[in-house]
């Protein structure tokens, strides 16, 4: 009976132990680490229906790793985005999906690039508000990025550490764009201007996973045999 129960206790030990470990390995610690909108005057922004892009245009930075930039910070902003995907739906209320390419924000006044990365799989997606009267807009969204540059102040910042390589970041990466014109077009082509925030993660790295678990598993164990051996006294 005694034995039983110990194996019982020990059962339950590693059953929370791997609910742990998958708990830690799906973890991250999201952060914003850039937020701006377009201070370049007129649309920069283009979307051929197989391409959206845009060259040097100037954003101001409202908050770099959630902390408010100081007045006036300017970056200068490229990305360049293609697809081969069909879009789906009716004009002002499509969505376009498979958008793969890379984004660069660089620091107007030093230029030194702030952030930079590769996007996989991201979608394009028009909204006409009903009625028409809001207009259509529409938005770019990647949860698949790849960073190659981070400043390592913003790593400071949003991480408390520079010591982060950047394959163990993952992050999301999205775009509002406004003033579309045309306001619907059935191949995606138009003009528009952007405001965005890119975020970032840190993967839990697998040593550091399976170390946590041991100790968990170490920790439970050790207290579930005291348990035990105080009940059986």
């Amino acid at each position: 009976m005694e034995e039983t129960a110990l194996r019982k206790l020990i059962r339950a030990s590693l059953g929370l132990a791997f609910l742990a470990t998958f708990t830690l390995a799906s973890t991250t610690n999201a952060a914003p680490i850039l937020d701006f909108s377009q201070s370049t005057p007129g649309n920069t922004v283009t979307s051929t229906g197989t391409n959206l892009s845009t060259t040097l245009t100037q954003v101001l930075v409202g908050a770099v790793a959630g902390v408010p930039a100081p007045p006036n910070t300017i970056y200068t902003e490229t990305f360049s985005f293609t697809s081969a995907a069909a879009p789906t739906g009716s004009p002002g209320n499509q969505m376009q999906g498979g958008y793969n390419g890379t984004f660069t924000y660089t620091n107007l006044a030093t230029g030194v690039v702030q952030v930079a990365g590769t996007v996989t799989n991201a979608v394009l997606s028009t909204f006409t508000t009903p009625g028409g009267t809001g207009g259509t807009t529409a938005s770019f969204n990647a949860s698949d990025v790849d960073f190659t540059t981070v400043a390592p102040a913003i790593l400071q910042q949003a991480f408390g550490t520079t010591a982060i390589p950047l394959n163990t970041l993952t992050g999301t990466y999205s775009l509002t764009l406004n003033n579309l014109n045309p306001q619907t077009s059935p191949t995606l082509a138009f003009t528009g201007r952007a405001a965005g925030i890119i975020t970032a993660q840190v993967i839990p790295e697998p040593t550091s996973v399976v170390m946590a678990s041991i100790s968990l598993v170490a920790g439970l164990g050790c207290m579930g045999v005291r348990r035990f051996k105080a009940s059986q006294a």
